[in-house]
């Protein structure tokens, strides 16, 4: 193409506005439909299909039964007095202008497991919004997202509990948060469907299972409103600092699913068995494996944390059709030793450990090509890459699983979706018309997936007529007046719209599939009377294919400190960093002291400086096995 955009819109009404827990349940891929190319029917899923299954325990969670405890917790739910019709509208944006609706939230936190699907989906038959948060998160981190989500009910895992009671402790308005109903799950089990003489504490989120006349149907809503409802908030890093609630509506999960299915050429007419890693609460997790395994009727083995040697034994013992991953996995594939026995191949039948697995997915951070070579040749498969974020859910996905198709994108990221489009605007943002094919520019997304906005701080607690206006600028600024959103990625568009990222105009920096944003640690880092001034760029590692995010900090001593003292006090910003934050957060790229940090003149960090090592300064490695004090 002659220009910078690829892809289409899709049809109207391509996909029904249903809620999403009606079209997660109504088959849509049993018959070729607008979304549903011939090569991609699937046949009726039964009642009795297993779709989730504990990988420990081999518990099982049929198709039926997470309808069946779906809609007993979205009565529960609502016997908590929560009305999905006590809905709060934000302000028009480009991609809602009648304004996105926000029924009362249920935030739940929960590692991959059982729970986790009938929990979220009994939100959304029930009417109501749900908000994921990861399990990993420190009390502070749980705190913010508290205060602005002001859930109306909290279902946490017990090993969760104690910072999730901190984080509640934290609130001014404890008039309102010392009331919310908090229910604990033990992720490791998940309750019989046999009769029981045992009533579960009213704690346990057992209790709300109990009602006695669970609904038959979800709770309706106008079909319109589908695409204006919010189905779930999920939180996304934002440059500033402090995360940022992203609004999905119903439509926009829906069609995120049917879209991915569109294109899942992995599918191949067999039947479907997955590992379940990839944290649920990240959208990679939410929309390849945990919604894509109810339509697709996959079978999904659930791991609460990953760990290699298990995955390792899982592929055959499972016979696993597809892998999904972050780049960090991929690169344990290619160079683990822990690989070998899995790839070597038997001589009579020339089959590995891996025959079963058509291929495998990887997204959420960059991932070099020499990575997917070698695990091509030592495993026998292809990992893809593909390309989302928390905002436009799946955007792009490379396709094929041959050698020559891995050759021929290699640096790529693939082409858009089904009814996804892509746009290379001018960097500057003076113009988003498209720059000429092969030129750079910022990336742009459109589409039914993209969100409906951020969560506006305060808006819950927003009260008046002619009082401070809800501050939108964060959604304004990421979105343009019709409707693309503005990813903050540099890249191009090949004529046949291959998307190839190559920069960052955001500053976040990609740890695994997080974004870590440089102000949140700077601000910790300068709470130290220890520290003058500070700033934190991402480091990219090879062998784990992630960046760590690196401080380079002025010590506020002054010039002259001797090593032993910028080493102690290396190890005890690190302590600051890691008793505050979540552990991806941690400072994995060092510590570097400088005599400045490098500014424009209206103050800003020069990050690009810093990363090009033009600062200079005295270098401490924490992590490694033996700590190297060094140039950097």
């Amino acid at each position: 193409m002659a220009k910078g955009s690829y892809g289409s819109a899709a049809p109207k009404d391509a996909v029904p506005l249903l809620n999403s827990f009606d079209f997660l349940f109504s088959q849509p891929f049993q018959s070729e439909n607008t979304f549903t190319p011939p090569s991609q029917v699937v046949p009726r899923i039964k009642d009795d299909r297993p779709i989730f299954v504990d990988n420990a325990t081999d518990r099982a969670l049929t198709y039926g039964q997470i309808r069946t405890d779906a809609l007993a917790l979205a009565s529960g739910l609502l016997s908590l007095g929560l009305d999905p019709s006590d809905v709060r509208k934000l302000p028009p944006t480009a991609t809602c202008p009648q304004g996105a609706e926000v029924a009362p939230i249920v935030l739940i936190q929960l590692p991959n497991g059982l729970a986790i699907t009938p929990i979220l989906l009994g939100t959304f038959a029930a009417g109501l919004t749900a908000t994921m948060v990861s399990p990993s998160l420190t009390s502070d981190e749980i705190s913010w997202i508290v205060q602005n989500a002001r859930p109306r009910a909290i279902i946490t895992a017990k090993a969760c509990l104690g910072n999730m009671r901190a984080a509640l402790a934290k609130q001014a308005d404890q008039a309102y948060f010392g009331s919310v109903p908090l229910f604990t799950v033990d992720a490791g089990l998940y309750p019989s469907h046999n009769p029981s003489t045992t009533t579960p504490p009213t704690t346990d989120w057992t209790a709300l299972l109990t009602t006695a006349h669970p609904p038959p149907h979800p709770t309706p809503f106008p079909p319109s409103s589908a695409a204006v409802r919010t189905a779930v908030i999920l939180w996304s890093s934002g440059t500033s600092g402090r995360s940022k609630g992203v609004l999905l509506s119903h439509h926009a999960v829906n069609f995120s699913n049917a879209s991915t299915w569109h294109d899942a050429d992995n599918y191949q007419s067999i039947r479907q068995t997955w590992l379940g890693y990839v944290p649920f609460y990240h959208v990679f997790g939410l929309m390849n494996i945990m919604l894509l395994a109810l339509t697709a009727g996959a079978t999904v083995y659930t791991m609460a944390v990953f760990n290699l040697d298990a995955m390792l034994a899982s592929i055959p013992k499972r016979g696993v059709t597809y892998l999904h991953m972050a780049p960090p996995i991929a690169v344990m594939l290619a160079k683990a030793p822990s690989v070998a026995p899995y790839a070597a191949r038997d001589p009579s039948t020339g089959h590995n450990a891996f025959r079963t697995v058509v291929g495998a997915v990887t997204g959420g951070a960059p991932l070099g090509h020499e990575v997917v070579v070698q695990v091509y040749e030592r495993c026998g498969f292809r990992i893809r890459l593909g390309y989302g974020l928390s905002e436009t859910s799946c955007t792009t996905l490379q396709r094929g699983f041959s050698r020559e198709s891995m050759a021929r994108h290699a640096g790529d990221t693939g082409t858009p979706h089904f009814g996804v489009e892509l746009m290379i605007a001018d960097p500057s943002g003076a113009s988003t018309q498209p720059v000429p094919a092969g030129q750079e520019g910022e990336v742009l997304v459109r589409g039914p997936p993209i969100m409906l906005a951020y969560l506006p701080v305060g808006f819950f607690t927003a009260v008046v007529p002619g009082g401070p206006e809800l501050d939108m600028s964060t959604t304004s600024e990421a979105l343009t007046a019709d409707g693309w959103f503005r990813t903050g990625d540099v890249g191009a568009l090949s004529a046949d719209g291959s998307l190839r990222i190559t920069d960052r105009l955001k500053e976040l920096i990609k740890v695994r599939a997080f974004q870590v944003a440089p102000a949140e640690l700077e601000a910790f880092l300068c709470s130290s009377a220890k520290v003058a001034d500070a700033g934190v760029v991402g480091v990219y590692d090879d062998d784990e294919a992630t960046e760590w995010p690196r401080a380079y900090v002025v010590a506020a001593g002054g010039k002259g400190q001797s090593e032993e003292v910028l080493t102690g006090l290396a190890q005890e910003l690190k302590g600051l960093i890691e008793k505050s934050l979540t552990r991806y957060k941690w400072l994995k790229g060092g510590v570097v002291f400088v005599d400045q940090i490098p500014k424009s003149p209206s103050g800003k960090i020069l990050r690009r400086v810093l990363k090009q090592g033009n600062a200079g300064g005295f270098g401490v490695e924490l992590y490694p096995k033996r700590r190297v004090a060094a140039k950097l």
